[in-house]
């Protein structure tokens, strides 16, 4: 390990072979301070289980005004203090608890560096404290290191603005949330058109949430838990939207939820003229503003009845589908099929 740029460049790094962390390898540390690298000088930064203290001392190298290193490991701050010889700078180390060290930070931050040991699940507590000291800078990151397999939701404070993967690791910038937006449907199944709605709202929106909603107009072809699972499936490589649903009224989950805005798709003039109308429901029952997409042209004749109709005649859905959703659709039909013969 070394010092990639700035005023240290090139000082090699100690860390103990045996050693109970795992430092963060040079080609994701430049990738980190690549994103960063405009922000650092002047930045206060916190390397939340500083290990090695590698991250602290690259922030310290590149400029930055003060850097926090914690961990609760004594060995790992004897490493990190063996590795800050020679290194100026304004910097304290402190042998605490990741949350003893987010409590004791006055003021606010630029940057806090996590990479846990991978079987801790701790994100959700950092957010949680962070939000209540109000502790990241409106433009800051939560810069969370993490296993590939690691799957985690955030509180609709945060979100996820940039994911980069480098083989069984990721790095996600979790900021704070500044826009959420509802997309509201019965999704009985989602369709590419959905998805386009989605898409648009994941471009406009820090936040998004998928509220897969019962229509009780309608008589439902897949169940709720069924349709989300599709969604959940669909939207997966958004990572800034999430799913969930409920068989109450929609701009009641909203309101508990502290959202304000829903997004809501159109293909026809008919459609639009129904969306007016439950827009202004949504507005004079929850208080919650309505904004409207209209169907790009070419999803303009997809539609949930075509994708039952298809399935019930046994053709191909693939085009009017997402293509994460298309099996899973294909599956539960053929296991609720088979549950509904059994039933007769």
């Amino acid at each position: 390990m070394r010092v990639i740029s700035g005023k240290y460049r090139g000082k090699p790094l100690f860390a103990p072979e045996g050693m109970a962390v795992r430092p963060t390898i040079d080609r994701v540390k430049e990738s980190i301070f690549n994103v960063i690298q405009f922000n650092i000088a002047q930045s206060r930064f916190v390397d939340l289980f500083t290990g090695t203290g590698s991250m602290g001392i690259e922030a310290i190298s590149r400029g930055a005004s003060e850097v926090i290193f914690s961990d609760i490991a004594k060995s790992s701050l004897e490493c990190t203090k063996a590795n800050l010889k020679g290194i100026d700078g304004n910097y304290k180390i402190l042998n605490r608890d990741y949350r003893e060290t987010l409590n004791s930070i006055v003021g606010s931050v630029d940057f806090i560096f996590v990479d846990a040991p991978f079987a801790l699940d701790c994100i959700n507590e950092i957010t949680k404290i962070v939000k209540a000291k109000n502790l990241l800078k409106e433009n800051g990151y939560i810069i969370y290191e993490h296993d590939v397999e690691k799957k985690y939701d955030l509180s609709y404070d945060f979100f996820i603005e940039k994911r980069k993967t480098f083989g069984k690791v990721v790095v996600d910038y979790i900021a704070i949330t500044k826009s959420v937006c509802a997309v509201t449907g019965s999704f009985d199944p989602i369709t590419v058109g959905h998805l386009d709605v989605i898409e648009q709202a994941a471009e406009n929106y820090d936040r998004v949430l998928v509220l897969v909603a019962q229509n009780e107009d309608k008589k439902a072809f897949f169940t709720l838990k069924q349709r989300a699972d599709v969604v959940k499936a669909a939207v997966q490589d958004l990572s800034n939207v999430s799913v969930d649903y409920t068989d109450g009224f929609v701009f009641e989950y909203l309101n508990n939820k502290k959202i304000g805005i829903i997004v809501r798709g159109y293909r026809t003039e008919q459609d639009y003229l129904y969306e007016q109308d439950m827009a202004k429901y949504n507005k004079e029952h929850g208080n919650v503003e309505t904004v409207l997409y209209k169907a790009t042209n070419k999803y303009e004749d997809v539609s949930s009845t075509k994708v039952r109709t298809a399935l019930e005649n046994g053709e191909n859905i693939r085009t009017f589908v997402p293509k994460y959703a298309n099996n899973l659709i294909v599956k539960i039909f053929k296991e609720n099929l088979k549950n509904d013969r059994n039933e007769c």
